[in-house]
């Protein structure tokens, strides 16, 4: 019997050693939460008085903003009846079901100041000195949610950024289809979740010739698109597709400058863009084109044919120069330039729309004007991957030659 109450009295000390050296605050305290025992950590998160503790309620005790500000014992505030403490409490006892990491955010004052504190808290029933209590278990989590909060606060900031760098984007692609003497103009554009690298652009000289460009930078985000804007200004430029003398450059020429002005070593990433010019008296298309999906050339009587002259991308240095190719035009022909969006949309099966799936919308489609053949294929697309957010940008630009006027 002495052995007994020898081990007892060991067990007891010890579990006070345990209680009173965690990092949770541990209370029992009856219905009313008048609070009956506690361990050193409740008294170190709310910077309590030992003495002042048993026999007191939890919100006088802890600093409860509604007991200080109405100057009223616990349960006797205006805002007690709507208590997630005191409502967990009884869900324990009449559900005699335990409450699990429960929030509890609320103003507490602590050394007279308010300090606003995160706290999760666990409840059981235990019998204690004869009665019926609760055992209270609180975790400070104060720490982790404000940082929660500066991240999303971070995450809204770099979103609202995102969201302005993807305008800013977007106003490099032709606001509207020009209007141009013996051929016709259609684009689509969807951008994906991200920010991207697609950007496209017609130039319109004088009556005899036009110049397009469409280009994607590898990756996604805000490096993708500096340097998409960095590569659209340079086409812009007298470098570039327009020239010096405000006559359209030939693509060849235009790649060779970009592969020098663009290395990898000094941007880290690379490139695809088809560079092309049309002669609209002449009806000679001319195109130059880097690590760029192939364009297509759509002929009136559903012939198709891919024009797959091509090197490598921007970006990776080339020892011989990409050069270009020249096809006379029929009046009624199609192209149909694209960024690799398009062909690797996927449905929720992960199944990519793929090249086979495009060609058939563009010969189901060859016979009908430029404009309703892009929203074809863009509906097509759009369908394909059940209207869900694209992963990749996808750019979509068609012309069509009329003819000489």
């Amino acid at each position: 019997m002495v052995t007994e109450l020898h081990d007892l009295k060991e067990s007891n000390e010890f579990l006070n050693q345990l209680l009173d050296n965690i990092n949770s605050a541990v209370l029992i305290a009856d219905e009313n939460l008048q609070i009956h025992q506690f361990n050193n950590s409740f008294l170190s998160l709310f910077d309590s008085a030992a003495e002042s503790v048993l026999q007191s309620g939890f919100g006088e005790t802890a600093g409860c903003v509604n007991a200080i500000t109405e100057n009223k014992s616990c349960g006797q505030t205006s805002h007690c009846a709507q208590c997630i403490l005191r409502r967990s409490l009884i869900q324990t006892l009449t559900d005699r079901v335990p409450v699990n990491n429960q929030p509890l955010n609320r103003v507490f004052y602590i050394k007279g100041k308010p300090v606003e504190k995160h706290l999760q808290f666990s409840t059981r029933t235990i019998m204690y000195q004869g009665r019926k209590m609760f055992l209270i278990i609180i975790y400070d989590v104060t720490d982790i949610e404000q940082q929660k909060i500066e991240l999303q606060n971070k995450q809204k900031q770099l979103d609202r950024d995102l969201e302005s760098a993807a305008a800013i984007q977007q106003s490099l692609l032709p606001a509207r289809s020009p209007k141009i003497d013996n051929i016709q103009i259609a684009w689509e554009f969807e951008p994906c979740e991200q920010i991207g690298g697609d950007i496209f652009n017609i130039h319109h000289m004088d009556e005899g010739k036009v110049g397009l460009y469409m280009l994607d930078v590898c990756g996604h985000g805000v490096p993708a698109a500096l340097i998409s804007v960095a590569v659209s200004q340079f086409l812009n430029s007298g470098d570039g597709l327009l020239g010096n003398n405000c006559e359209l450059v030939s693509p060849d020429i235009v790649m060779d400058k970009l592969d020098r002005a663009f290395p990898f070593e000094r941007f880290d990433s690379f490139f695809s863009i088809i560079c092309m010019t049309i002669d609209l008296h002449e009806g000679l298309l001319t195109y130059s084109c880097a690590g760029h999906p192939p364009p297509v050339l759509m002929r009136p009587d559903g012939t198709m044919q891919i024009l797959n002259h091509r090197g490598p991308s921007i970006g990776f240095g080339c020892e011989n120069p990409i050069g270009q190719q020249t096809i006379q035009l029929q009046t009624g022909d199609k192209i149909l330039l694209y960024t690799d969006g398009l062909l690797e949309s996927r449905n929720t099966q992960a199944d990519f729309f793929g090249k086979l799936r495009f060609y058939d919308v563009l010969k189901k489609h060859h016979h009908e004007p430029i404009q309703k053949m892009v929203d074809a294929v863009y509906a097509s697309v759009n369908e394909f991957r059940h209207r869900a957010k694209p992963d990749d940008d996808i750019s979509i630009l068609g012309v069509e030659y009329c003819g000489q006027s």
